[in-house]
């Protein structure tokens, strides 16, 4: 797996928490993202484990990614309450679901970016950098750092 270097300028994701009952598929997109230069990886095998991690490490995480289907806690369930706690963190929903409905369900829910299964590591990774891009300083910002 190989990740396109030049793509990371302006990259600003050091915590990811990685939501997924399927380990491999886990394990996939933890080390595509360190290959990224994401400095810490968590995963939570399921909904209800993710909201256990985050509950315990506020603050702490630049974006989620999840699967949709999980046991106990549903993707589509995590985000909700991730909304309803943290409603500016970045949330990447992985599926194999594609009907209208679906879709228009995790987008009314505040999902941040959608990525249908199976998916290539490019793709993966278009979907992290525009989730964790840096916001471009102001002009007013610019002003400042240029008077330090």
């Amino acid at each position: 797996m190989s990740v396109n270097t030049n793509m990371q300028q302006g990259f600003k994701c050091a915590s990811v928490l990685v939501v997924d009952d399927d380990t491999d598929i886990a394990g996939l997109i933890e080390a595509l993202l360190r290959e990224m230069g994401v400095k810490h990886v968590d995963r939570a095998k399921n909904g209800k484990h993710a909201i256990g991690q985050l509950q315990r490490n506020v603050g702490r995480y630049d974006l989620v990614i999840s699967d949709w289907n999980m046991p106990e806690v549903s993707g589509l369930e995590l985000l909700k309450e991730i909304r309803h706690r943290s409603p500016n963190l970045p949330f990447l929903m992985l599926t194999g679901r594609s009907k209208k409905e679906e879709v228009l369900a995790a987008v009314k829910s505040g999902v941040s970016g959608y990525l249908s299964k199976p998916f290539a590591p490019l793709e993966l990774q278009k979907q992290v950098l525009a989730l964790c891009k840096r916001p471009e300083p102001s002009s007013e910002d610019k002003d400042f750092l240029e008077i330090c």
